[in-house]
């Protein structure tokens, strides 16, 4: 396997430092280290996972430095300030981890073509978020703290955004605060013409910020641990798009981080499986996953990744900030991630008395009856073929459907992109004056992925939408349009109105549970929808491996924000399967079988 360095500006990030441990100090105070865990990757594989850059481009990496809290003088990269946003400390370097630093040319960028000091090279140091950011996990049982590369973090993506937003503004108003970071930012080259150059390109960024912050409006707020991932993206492409006036598609449907070892071999991705897998085979069992290719593009176009859309579909492509090279080898060494097993050394051995192994092997049978139809328990080296299930207004096992629903029906006026053939590659159907999101996003990805045919293999194969079509979707005018547009959604007949049922390895460490994070704990999603509680505290990374999953408790240390699962997008409901008829002793069984995977 190729090893992924990190690139930065003359040298590897690597040389900023090392991990020395799996563990690290958690938010709340250094916690000892559990011994003997490993999910399958050296301390360099692990590094380079952290470091590694994709081509997200937050801010230069010197105003990071600089930049001041809102409400006080104080870092806004402060690690306490950043571990309130449940970011985990990085590396040796003073970037939490899942920021990466990127020294893209900046010639034929965009919006992160700042520039704010005379003689300037193009390729300054920026910093942006990788995967790890929202894709490493930590949990926390006693004094030890257990890192679980590849789980679901805990990061607050959307109030880290509005602060950092905040933070900006304030910068850019207050001139005692201004010197400050002038003086910081420019150091030896603190001049009054410099000085205004700053200025100009502050004001160019903050406004950048307002555009996205006012496209991705939403009074719901998402807590710990969640995102609308496709609400950002399409929104970025929207005003990637050019178009004068892009459509505001609120992102109010918010899904947990999904833990990703294993996501390799699965044929859809996304929640909803509109994204396939699709892979070129280079002989002697290696291939390249061009469809992953295409989901991480898109990921780093939602997240600080800059793309120059141009009308027309030359085979030049699309300008973009990304590293397709890097989101191969990382890709790559994601296939070697191993999912977590579970770690009796902190919690206890599940499996080490009779009675504990007629449990699990009660709980295997109760598996085969009520979840194996859907959920593979391992879902072994093969290629796996994902479980859709469907949702529809009838099926009481249906759970919230707004992520599945937002991401058929939003869309955009084209502008750069109209004319553009659906997918930028071949003759097709061509874009009008505006389209769905989905497929501009597709077009997108693709001409970005298109540019960057030095570092990659062009292919024609269908990244989005691979299976079935794209869906129609009518909506009609009405008073109030969720229902309405429910309504279209749940009659539209699509294949992406719909959820994976992924295979469950590792299934223990990926709190709380299903696609949106409305249920706290493995204990009761085992439970019949109405007896899951209807609110809950999020925050804490304290473990409870009783009840499977994070602590709710109101004391418990980060409890900060309520989850409440009666708001649009945050709905409990559904995914029953035959939980109601189970007895006391049969959920247990399930349960501590559920943990040996």
């Amino acid at each position: 396997m190729t090893i992924l360095r990190a690139r930065s500006s003359g040298s590897t990030l690597l040389a900023l430092g090392a991990i020395a441990t799996f563990f690290t100090a958690a938010a709340c105070g250094r916690k000892a280290p559990a011994l003997g865990w490993s999910q399958g990757w050296s301390p360099t594989e692990q590094r380079d996972w952290y470091s590694a850059t994709q081509g997200s481009r937050l801010l230069p990496l010197a105003w990071f430095r600089a930049l001041e809290q809102a409400d006080a003088p104080t870092p806004f990269a402060d690690p306490t300030h950043l571990a309130g946003y449940r970011l985990l400390p990085g590396a040796a370097n003073d970037l939490p981890l899942g920021f990466a630093v990127d020294d893209n040319d900046d010639t034929d960028l965009g919006v992160s073509k700042l520039r704010w000091f005379t003689g300037q090279s193009s390729r300054e140091r920026w910093v942006g978020l990788n995967c790890s950011a929202c894709h490493t996990a930590q949990i926390e049982y006693g004094d030890k703290s257990l890192r679980i590369d590849g789980g679901p973090s805990l990061f607050d993506f959307q109030r880290f955004i509005e602060d950092f937003d905040r933070a900006l503004t304030a910068t850019r108003t207050d001139p005692v605060r201004f010197d400050r970071f002038a003086r910081a930012v420019l150091t030896t080259g603190d001049t009054p013409a410099n000085r205004d150059l700053l200025r100009a390109a502050l004001g160019k960024l903050i406004d950048w910020e307002n555009r996205v912050e006012t496209i991705n409006a939403t009074p719901l707020r998402y807590g710990f641990g969640r995102v609308d991932a496709f609400g950002h993206i399409f929104n970025k492409v929207a005003l990637f798009s050019g178009a004068a006036q892009p459509t505001p598609n609120p992102a109010d449907a918010p899904v947990s981080y999904p833990f990703i070892w294993d996501i390799y071999r699965h044929d859809k991705l996304q929640w909803n499986g509109i994204v396939s897998n699709a892979r070129l085979s280079l002989g002697g069992g290696r291939y390249l996953d061009y469809g992953a290719m295409g989901r991480n593009s898109g990921e780093v176009i939602g997240v600080f990744g800059d793309v120059v859309t141009r009308p027309g579909n030359s085979l030049g492509g699309y300008k973009s900030s990304l590293w397709a090279d890097n989101l191969i080898r990382l890709e790559t060494q994601l296939s070697t991630l191993k999912a977590p097993a579970w770690p009796a050394q902190l919690f206890g051995a599940i499996d080490d008395t009779d009675a504990k192994r007629a449990m699990i092997a009660a709980g295997k049978t109760q598996f085969g009856v009520h979840c194996a139809t859907c959920h593979a328990p391992q879902p072994g080296t093969a290629p796996y073929k994902v479980t859709m299930v469907p949702l529809t207004a009838t099926d009481p096992n249906a759970t919230d459907p707004w992520m599945a629903c937002n991401a058929i029906t939003y869309r955009s006026a084209t502008g750069n992109l109209a004319g553009t053939p659906a997918g930028y590659i071949g003759g097709g159907e061509k874009l009008g004056a505006d389209a769905p999101l989905a497929e501009m996003l597709e077009t997108t990805v693709k001409g970005a992925m298109l540019g960057k045919k030095g570092q990659i293999v062009g292919q024609t194969a269908r990244v989005f939408f691979g299976v079935g079509g794209r869906p129609r979707v009518v909506i009609t005018e009405a008073p109030d349009q969720r229902p309405e547009i429910l309504k279209a959604c749940l009659e539209a007949n699509s294949p992406f109105m719909a959820y994976k049922a992924r295979p469950l390895d590792g299934i223990w460490a990926t709190a709380p549970y299903l696609h949106n994070g409305s249920v706290a704990n493995l204990y009761e999603l085992l439970l019949p929808p109405a007896r899951r509680h209807k609110t809950f505290k999020v925050g804490t990374r304290v473990y409870d491996p009783t009840l499977v999953g994070y602590s709710t408790r109101d004391d418990a240390p980060g409890n900060a924000f309520t989850y409440d699962t009666a708001l649009p997008g945050n709905a409990n409901i559904g995914h029953d399967y035959g939980a109601a008829t189970l007895t006391t002793d049969q959920r247990q069984a399930l349960l501590a079988y559920l943990k040996t995977l």
